[in-house]
């Protein structure tokens, strides 16, 4: 493989891993907000 593919790839994953990250902190955050809701508890 060419060395400018490897590095492409490498440039173009993380913003993919990222918003896989970005997505489950989002999703975590907002189920603890209902089960806050629901239990009738602050979040914090």
């Amino acid at each position: 493989m060419d060395n400018v593919f490897i590095y492409g790839l490498y440039i173009l994953i993380w913003p993919a891993i990222t918003l896989g990250v970005l997505i489950l902190i989002c999703t975590a955050t907002y189920r603890d907000i209902k089960k806050a809701q629901y239990n009738n508890k602050d979040i914090v």
